[in-house]
């Protein structure tokens, strides 16, 4: 907020310098339109750090709950992912509390089983977003554990770190969870919504690297930007185009904070897919007259099917479905999704071969 402040106060200056310019009748005149506009922008720039003084506060009662080993209420823990999200990288190499660790929590409710079902969030979320459509529809972990015998674990990270660290820490998780685990593995699918997608896939080919054994079977991704998020190419576009006016400089270092987890989104999937594993692929959009310009509000559909325009799809058709009339964030407990995901997962297709529509 800074940055505009200041970005405002200089557009400001420059113009009222050039009517003071122009003479003492102008000047005069223009001197209440003057003072009239210093005190409404004081004011609201006060407002506005009043409401960054109480994020402030928010994230120091966080800091103090995390030391003492007490548990965040939903809302604490929202802002959380939002806060590590934009700033995660930073508060990682301060050494901050308030950077999240890469955890796992297995669904307490689902007995011990030889399939497991992880879950990766996407970018400023927590694992918390799996359950956003509680009372609202099945939850993806619900119907998996019944009928399919899936054990769901939900991955928590700090989404604002590279999403190549992100992948190796994902793969260390699930051979520690495999290493762990009361029975042998026998399956894993992962299931990323967003850039958790990406994270997945990172870890995929981290665990390649190691030829490792862990039995992943499947990854199914949830409006995952494998080729890029246009929203992060504009921002850093916008950023470069800035940097070079005065003006707006002060906007162009207040885009450049942004985190490395978002400014990884502008390049989408660093690898090809894993060919060892079944990849399926879900994309929303906002409606016809909105889509092709929105996308889900993030991503849009080429992105989310890892295609290009023209280009032909690297899987069968029935890997590839799409919610329309949809946002990014219904991709996270829509019960179409849960259907299709079973229906994948349970070894018959709800979609006819050729069905998908191509990009």
């Amino acid at each position: 907020m800074s940055a505009l402040r200041d970005t405002h106060r200089v557009i400001a200056g420059r113009v009222f310098w050039a009517l003071s310019a122009a003479g003492d009748p102008v000047a005069l005149a223009t001197l209440p339109v003057r003072v009239l506009h210093d005190s409404i922008s004081g004011l609201a720039y006060g407002l506005t750090g009043a409401v960054g003084e109480t994020v402030a506060r928010v994230g120091a009662e966080l800091t103090a709950l995390i030391a003492a080993g007490q548990q965040a209420g939903l809302r604490a823990r929202v802002l959380l992912g939002v806060l590590n999200g934009m700033f995660g990288d930073r508060l990682a190499r301060e050494g901050s509390p308030l950077a999240l660790r890469m955890v796992a929590r297995v669904d307490a409710a689902a007995p011990p089983s030889p399939r497991l079902a992880v879950f990766i969030h996407g970018l400023c979320e927590t694992d918390d977003a799996w359950f956003l459509w509680r009372g609202r529809g099945p939850l993806y972990g619900e119907r998996l554990r019944v009928p399919l015998g899936y054990t769901p674990v939900y991955v928590r990270y700090n989404s604002g770190q590279p999403i190549a660290n992100n992948g190796a820490e994902l793969a260390d998780l699930l051979e520690e969870l495999v290493a762990d685990a009361p029975m042998t593995i026998e399956e894993i699918v992962l299931i990323g919504h967003s850039m958790g997608g990406l994270v997945a896939r990172e870890a995929l080919s981290a665990l390649s690297a190691r030829d490792s054994a862990l039995p992943v079977r499947h990854l199914i991704s949830l409006g995952t930007p494998h080729r890029g998020a246009r929203l992060e190419v504009a921002a850093d576009a916008a950023a470069r185009v800035m940097a070079w006016v005065p003006e707006t400089r002060a906007l162009a270092d207040a885009l450049g904070l942004r985190s490395a987890g978002i400014q990884d989104l502008r390049h989408g999937a660093a690898e090809r897919c894993a060919q060892d594993v079944d990849h399926y692929f879900f994309s929303a959009g906002l409606g016809r007259g909105l889509e092709p310009w929105l996308g889900d509000l993030l991503v849009h559909r080429h992105s989310a099917w890892d295609t290009a325009r023209g280009e032909p799809v690297a899987f069968a058709a029935d890997h590839y479905s799409h919610l329309g009339d949809a946002t990014h964030f219904d991709l996270l407990g829509h019960p179409v999704i849960a259907e299709q995901i079973v229906r994948w997962l349970g070894g018959t297709r709800l979609l006819e071969a050729g069905a998908a529509q191509r990009p």
